[in-house]
């Protein structure tokens, strides 16, 4: 199994530097001065920029995360239908922070209508949202620090005409954060900028999620904060859903959070609306939803509504549920998704999770069936378990995964993903347990 998986990685390399060609760069865009220009209108743009800025060592600066991982920037602000553009970049010759131009098309002529300095030294990322309600969004930067890999500051910005009628940017908010998101979270029909900030400096850690709205002012302000888990390292995922309660409805918040390297947990916060403030659902949520494997929250069982993942028993000899492969050791849980406060569902609903090749797959367990694993095949078994004995009993189906279209198939195709196949086969067993194939389909979740 090792050797196999090792020889299927050679093969992925070797094919991205046969098709790469030479046109395969292994150096970072931000390592360049003058870049090679880009096709399309991110190229005219920067045709234009490279002779505005032709008397400034400029350095360009990419977004690392987000929706748009490039120097140039293309968005149009004010919804008539033309786009502006951002350009991140830093003058080497005077220091190293990164700025950020506004540039806009004149009369066929692209012109620097601002140019201001960032908060970092570099771009986490850049995104658009309309938190007013008018129509127009606001520009939300979160800037990299010099000395920390988590903590950004959030900068947000409203595009603004000049006594010129050029579009200028005015800064409406600066923010501490290390991750953001956007929802209606105090019910009142206007997205709001929610923040999860991890302060570090004191001797004892203190993590808070923080609300913000934009005031009659239009200035960005906090209407909330609640604390949460100060052992938080770092928030893999933000997500929310909405909860109807009779007439009244009210937003959830839920955090995937990040304790160390393997263990994560995950904090809910919702919004009292008859008190207008954010609660914590679990005071202890390690406790309640610890697990060791990066599995996020998500609507488990299509009810509209997200469930939170928890690792509990898998039947089974302990020996033949774990795997060692590149010499680490992965072991096959089942994962209990628990309805959380006003997700009213009879029963949580389970799935087995496979570390290994990276799937869920939801099933009745009621303790009757197990798994254990085929060396020979790469194939997961799944087959009867008695807790009498304990002991397996007939196998009812298996699922092998298969990281090329070249390799022979294994039984019948279940899912195709970019980076393999996975494959089942059902037993007559299994048949005659009640097992089909439009449920195994069905109910496979490649993570």
């Amino acid at each position: 199994m090792k050797f196999k998986r090792i020889m299927a990685l050679v093969a992925a390399v070797t094919l991205l530097l046969t098709c790469s060609g030479c046109s395969l760069n292994f150096f970072s865009v931000e390592s360049l001065l003058s870049p090679p220009v880009q096709s399309g209108k991110n190229g005219e743009v920067q045709k234009a920029f490279n002779t505005l800025m032709r008397d400034v060592k400029v350095q360009l600066k990419t977004p690392v995360s987000g929706d748009y991982q490039t120097a140039f920037v293309l968005y149009d602000i004010n919804g008539d239908g033309i786009d502006e553009a951002f350009v991140f970049y830093s003058d080497t010759s005077v220091e190293a922070t990164v700025r950020m131009a506004l540039l806009e098309c004149v009369d066929d002529e692209w012109i620097i209508s601002a140019d201001l300095k960032g908060a970092g030294s570099g771009v986490f990322d850049i995104c658009f949202n309309d938190l007013d309600g008018d129509g127009t969004s606001e520009i939300f930067v979160s800037w990299s620090l010099f000395d920390s890999k988590i903590t950004r500051i959030v900068s947000v910005y409203e595009p603004a005409m000049t006594s010129e009628g050029l579009f200028t940017l005015e800064s409406i908010g600066n923010e501490y954060c290390n991750t953001k998101y956007f929802v209606d979270f105090n019910g009142d029909l206007k997205n709001d900028l929610v923040v999860v900030y991890i302060d570090d400096t004191a001797e004892i850690q203190k993590s808070v999620l923080r609300f913000f709205s934009l005031s009659p002012e239009r200035q960005l302000v906090k209407y909330s904060e609640i604390n949460l888990d100060n052992s938080i390292t770092s928030v893999e995922s933000i997500q929310s859903d909405i909860i109807k309660a009779g007439d009244a409805s009210y937003s959830r918040v839920f955090l995937d959070c990040l304790k160390n390297e393997k263990m994560m947990f995950t904090e809910l916060v919702y919004w009292d609306t008859e008190h207008s403030k954010p609660v914590r659902e679990f005071t202890e949520p390690y406790s309640a939803s610890s697990r060791n494997s990066k599995i996020l929250c998500r609507d488990i069982d299509s009810d509209g509504n997200l469930e939170i993942p928890v690792v509990t028993t898998l039947a089974g000899d302990p020996k033949q549920i774990s795997v060692t492969d590149y010499d680490n050791v992965y072991t096959f849980t089942l994962i209990s998704w628990l309805d959380a406060k006003g997700d009213y569902n009879d029963d949580n609903v389970h799935t087995l999770y496979n570390p290994l090749d990276n799937y869920l797959l939801r099933f009745s367990w009621n303790g009757r069936i197990s798994v254990r694993y085929d060396s020979a095949q790469d194939a997961l078994l799944f087959c009867r378990w008695s807790e009498h004995d304990k002991e397996y009993g007939d196998e009812l189906f298996s699922i092998a995964y298969r990281p090329s279209k070249d390799e022979i198939p294994y039984g019948e195709l279940l899912y195709e993903s970019d980076d393999g196949m996975y494959y089942y086969e059902i037993t007559d067993n299994g048949r005659d347990y009640g097992i089909t194939d439009e449920d195994l389909i069905s109910y496979f979740i490649k993570m």
